[in-house]
Parts: structure tokens; sequence; C-alpha cells
């Protein structure tokens, strides 16, 4: 039984997070940074200090770039081979949830929290992309999950040795956490597990009541204190070889630059709202989030004073409170960031679901829970709308047919339709199975219709135009657009223009170079009184920036850019200098 349900969940992950990883092209965002620089890492064989456009990159750690250059050194470099870290940590991810709901619940529970994870729209959108967060995420996880059942789950004092274990499996987690993005790898699980085993101190377990204060605490220490000596041994390392390769400099930038001042400042993301959370994780658990209102009558029944919360709950949402409380009065908010929070309330999702449509019943419910009904509804209307959304897009989506298009579409609306049925008959009890379906139809439309085109994208086709037009190492700037992704197709090092008077110097230069502008940069370079000659141009939907606004209103004139690559010699100058 135990073997099926793992091979399931595997399969799922499978269709969410690994088929069609290829595709797009690595897109104008954070993730051309890590799939470029691991590249870079190949390439040079400097395996210690990441590079990004041929320069020192100190913003994050070194574990997300290992993995994906030795996926490079494995199946060559590519789109897959630089997401399939993060596909393999939403695997991971899905596989630790699992194993945490099912032994503090049951199989069922565990099965269906795991389900929750691998189709919630948050995850499978971050599994498909070349970031470090998933991959945090995942560790943190791990760490937390194991760090609680090694100081808080209650345990016996016969049984060391297994506590042993989980603190060594926290460890590992925490400093592999930490090599992957910095502090908060250890910071969040610190901030779950510490309350609740310092809670656990006063309360005892079974066998440690009789225990005085003082053996207590001295017991938590020297648990912590193996935690501390793990994780250090794990991350240390390579801190240490940066600090003696760069300098005391480089932990000056990356722990109060990169850490301290992207928490407390606007440097690096725009400050947003203390709520701002809210909705980003409601939309990260879609199509389950509508089901959240099943907790309602047990947070009733804890306010009434009917029922007490038991201990796995209060556990699960101090896992969850800590990181969104944490997040959420940071200055600097990106939507990934909050993944952990996801997790315990996927597998408190899935207790209430499972009890509520009693899925460990040996027989059918005849009757349908009309709260479920409605919640079961809403989810697929949810999808039926996002089916509409594609279909207005479809104007942006050059290069698709209208066939795939209007495929996608129906798919949309027929898993949503689905859902929607289920959900108010007499199989409501298939409610679960009809969100994964749903789950899985709605990933494959969006990755192979609104996310990707057939044939080369646009920042291939302008990179082999720069290529074709400059074989040997001209130099090439861009300004405003494919401002992250082209290095990673040319290999070679760009100039960053960062402003119209930066290109019209740059393109004044004694020497030949091609710029890459968007046309509607163009006119003040040509009112400056720069000559230069098109060399060629594409049409460009930014998928890496596609926001619901975009989809609510689809407009070719405000979202498709026209990038045109210039130069400042003709034809006949360039084959000249060429030679």
């Amino acid at each position: 039984m135990l073997r099926s349900r793992l091979v399931l969940l595997v399969v799922l992950c499978g269709l969410t997070f690994f088929v069609g990883l290829g595709r797009p092209a690595v897109m104008d965002s954070d993730e051309a940074f890590y799939a470029e620089a691991a590249r870079e890492m190949v390439s040079s064989g400097d395996w210690l200090t990441p590079h990004y456009n041929y320069e020192y990159r100190f913003e994050k750690p070194v574990l997300y770039y290992w993995l994906a250059s030795l996926a490079y050194l494995v199946v060559g470099v590519g789109e897959g081979a630089a997401r399939f870290p993060s596909a393999l940590a939403g695997l991971v991810l899905v596989l630790t949830t699992f194993a945490a709901a099912r032994r503090w619940y049951d199989d069922t529970t565990g099965l269906l929290a795991g389900a929750i994870t691998a189709t919630s729209f948050g995850y499978v959108a971050v599994a498909r992309q070349a970031l470090p967060d998933l991959a945090l995420a995942a560790l943190m996880t791990l760490a937390t999950w194991t760090a609680l059942e090694a100081l808080v789950v209650p345990r016996p004092a016969a049984e060391d040795r297994i506590r042993r274990w989980w603190l060594l499996a926290s460890g590992a987690a925490l400093g592999a956490a930490f090599l992957t993005k910095g502090p908060v790898g250890v910071a969040l699980p610190a901030a779950v597990v510490g309350p609740l085993a310092l809670r656990r101190l006063w309360v005892g377990g079974p066998g440690e009541l009789s225990a005085s204060t003082g053996t207590r605490v001295r017991r938590l220490a020297a648990n912590v204190a193996i935690l501390a000596i793990v994780c250090v041994l794990v991350a240390a390392p390579w801190f240490a070889a940066m600090t003696s390769e760069h300098g005391v400099a480089y932990l000056d930038r990356f722990f109060v630059g990169e850490n301290l001042e992207r928490f407390a400042t606007d440097r690096y993301n725009a400050a947003r709202p203390l709520w701002y959370y809210v909705p980003i994780v409601l939309g990260g658990l879609l199509p389950w989030s509508p089901l959240m209102v099943l907790w309602g009558r047990p947070v009733l029944g804890v306010v009434q004073r009917v029922r007490r919360i038991q201990p796995v709950e209060l556990w699960l949402l101090v896992w969850a409170a800590a990181p969104l409380l944490f997040f959420s009065v940071s200055i600097g908010k990106q939507p990934r960031y909050v993944l952990a929070v996801l997790p315990p309330l996927a597998m408190l999702l899935a207790r209430a679901i499972a009890r509520r449509l009693r899925l460990d019943a040996p027989t059918v419910p005849v009757r349908t829970d009309r709260l479920v009904g409605a919640a079961g509804v809403l989810s697929g209307l949810v999808l039926c709308t996002f089916g509409i959304l594609v279909y207005r897009a479809q104007i942006l989506l050059q290069g698709v047919s209208t066939g795939a298009v209007l495929g996608a579409v129906g798919g949309l609306m027929a898993s949503g339709g689905l859902v929607a049925l289920v959900a108010v008959s007499r199989r409501q009890h298939r409610l679960p199975q009809a969100l994964v379906v749903a789950a899985v139809v709605s990933t494959l439309s969006v990755q192979y219709v609104v996310l990707s085109r057939p044939g080369p994208e646009p920042v291939q086709v302008m990179a082999d135009l720069v290529r074709t037009a400059a074989p040997s190492p001209h130099a090439y700037g861009r300004y405003g657009v494919f401002v992250r992704n082209l290095v990673f197709y040319l290999e070679r090092p760009h100039v960053d223009l960062s402003s119209v008077e930066q290109v019209v110097v740059f393109l004044q230069s004694n020497e030949p170079v091609l710029a890459v502008v968007a046309e509607t940069n163009l006119e003040p370079v040509r009112a400056a009184g720069v000559v230069f000659h098109e060399v060629g141009r594409v049409s460009y939907l930014n998928t890496g920036n596609l926001r619901l606004s975009t989809l609510l209103w689809p407009d070719p004139t405000v979202h498709l850019q026209t990038i045109v690559l210039v130069s400042n010699r003709s034809p006949e100058e360039r084959r000249v200098a060429a030679q």
C-alpha cells in the first residue's frame, strides 16, 4: 500500500513538475541568473565562486548553482537541466509532506496532503523555473519536520537513538538550506521549532515529567547543539573558502547587503502592504484553497471552547504562522518567498477534507455536503475563469495556433466543469481526484500554450541574429529587454546599458557594436543624431513578468514589444570588420 501511494505521488509530480520542463526558453527574470551562472560554472571550471555575465555573483550561496551545474554535466546545458533541481526539490517537498502527514495522522491524509502539494499552482509555477526558492522550501520543510520529531513530538527516553537520527537529518537539511539562500534557511525552522520545544520543556513528555527541570534543559541544549554542529559542518566550509578567496568584505556584502537589507529595506523589492501574502497564499493553494472553508467549524469549536486544539494542529499552526508573520513584517516581499507556509497548510487542509468527506469510510456517502459542494463549485469556477482568460489572451500568444488555444481553453473549462459537477453529485467523495485531474490538465495547458510556443523563442531568435551579425566577439549591449537571459544563449558577456543616453554613447563607439533595444526607445536615439542600421527584429511577450492584469486586459500595443537589433556599422562595414 505504501509503495503504491509513493508511486502515485511520483507519477503525479512527473506530470506537474517535470513534463515539458525544457519549455519555454529561459525567461527574462531571476531564473536567468541561476541558469547562466551554472553554465559559467561548468564552462570556467570554477566551482567555488558563482559568476554571471562573467562577473562575480555574490547575491546567493552556491547550492543551486552546484545542482544545476551537475545537471548540465549529465545531460548538457539546456532549459530542462537548469530547472531540474527545482523540479526535484518539488518532488522532495511532496514526499516530505506526505511522510509527515502520514506519520502524524494516517495514510489517507498523507496521500491527500502530498497530492495537494504536488498540484497547488504556487508550487507548480516555481518548480518549473530555475530558482532556488523551492529548494529552500523543501529543505526548510524537511528540517522543520525532523526537528519537530526530535525535539517536540513526545518520545520515551528509551528512543534516544531514534531521536539522534532525526537530529542528524534536521541538521543536514538546515545546513543545506543555509547553502541555498543563507540565514533564512535556519531562522524560519528555528522560529517554528523553538517556541514549541520550549513549551514541551515545561509540559514534558512520557518519562520526562519525573526528571528535574535542569535535566530537561540540559537534554534540550545537547540536542540543539547536535543540530548546530551538523548544520555548521555542512554549510561552513563553502563560506570559509569564499572568505579565504574574497576576504571578509564578502561576508559583509552577503550577510548585511543581501540578507539584512533585503529584509529591512526596499533596496531589492518594492515595499508592499502587511497583508500582501494573504492573497498570495490563497492563490498558491489553488485549486484547493476554496476548501479552506472546511476549517470554519473546527475553528468555531475552539473559539466556543467546545473542542481543544490537538497537539498536531498546534504544531502545524505554528509552522504556518511563523514564516507568514516573518515575511509579512519584512519590507522587501516577493510571492515565492512564502512557499514554506504551504506544506503545513496542505496537511491541515488534507485532514479537514478527509474527515469531512469521510474518505476512510468503507461506504460511499449518500448525501452531499453543501459546504463542500459550494467550495468545489467555486474551485471549478476559478478554473473556468482561467480558461476564459486564456481565450482572451490569444491575441498575445504569437505563433500559437488557434486550435492549440481552443484546446487549452477546452481543457480548462472541462476540468473546471468536472470539479463543479463532482462537488454537487452523489460522488462528492471523488472531489480530491477531480481536483488533481483538473490541476494536471491546467498545468499542461498553460505550460504548452501560454508559456511557450512552437519553434525558437524570441530570445533565441535574437541570439541567432547577434551571432550571425557579429560572429567574432564584437561588443553587444542591451537596454531594457532580454536583460538577463540573452547572455545564456549567446554565451558571451554583454554590456549593460541602463539609459537611452548610454545607448547613444555606445552606438557612437569607434568599434563595431550591436545594441538590442525596444523599438520604442530608438526614436530618442535617432533624435540624438546617432546613425544606426537595423539588423533584425522580433516580437516579444515577456512571460517571465506575466501578470493577472495582462490576462484580464490583454492589449498587444501594451504587452507585446518589438525588439530591434541595431548596429553602428552597415552590413558591408561589418563584413569588412569580420575579415
